[in-house]
Parts: structure tokens; sequence; C-alpha cells
């Protein structure tokens, strides 16, 4: 975890961070996070809408056991294969 503040200017206390190294084009991961359906695919769910900075989108987690559990984003940054920032909330049920 990084104690470094995000560009929202938030506290280190109120969010967290993970950096990885992935063995792939940029172009491909920046895909895979930005586009909704590919963001599906990755992380198990089901988005309704699109990505887009500034907007909120719904979803649906589809990992078995998990299937109750629905979220909504919202992208708050976005800027080309370099910075996607989502703040997310989980809910229950319909």
């Amino acid at each position: 975890m990084s104690t470094s503040t995000s560009p929202m200017n938030t506290s280190s206390t109120d969010r967290i961070q993970k950096t990885m190294v992935l063995k792939a084009p940029r172009s491909k991961v920046w895909r895979a996070l930005t586009d909704s359906k590919q963001f599906g695919q990755w992380f198990q769910a089901s988005v309704g809408g699109v990505f887009v900075p500034g907007q909120r989108a719904t979803g649906r987690i589809t990992y078995p056991g998990y299937e109750h559990l629905r979220f909504e984003v919202t992208v708050e940054q976005m800027e080309p294969e370099r910075l996607f920032f989502l703040a997310l909330a989980a809910r229950r049920g319909p």
C-alpha cells in the first residue's frame, strides 16, 4: 500500500492503492481496465454502460457465490494509458 496522496488530494487513509507490473502492452492493459466489457471479464462482473469520466456505471458481481452483490462505480479521472481512477460502492441485492 502506498502512502502518497491521490490526484484528487485525498488523504492516504481513505483509499487503497495497488501497483503491479504486467507483462503485456500498455494499450492492452488500458483496454482491459477502461472498456466496461473487458473490465467485467477481468474482474468477473457485469457492467451496465460504458466508463466515462464524471459518470456512474452500475453492475453486479458474476463470481460464483457473490452474484447477489451489486456495485456502482464513478469514473473520477481518466488519462489515456496513464491514469484510471474509479470510486467504488458495493451493495447487496437488486
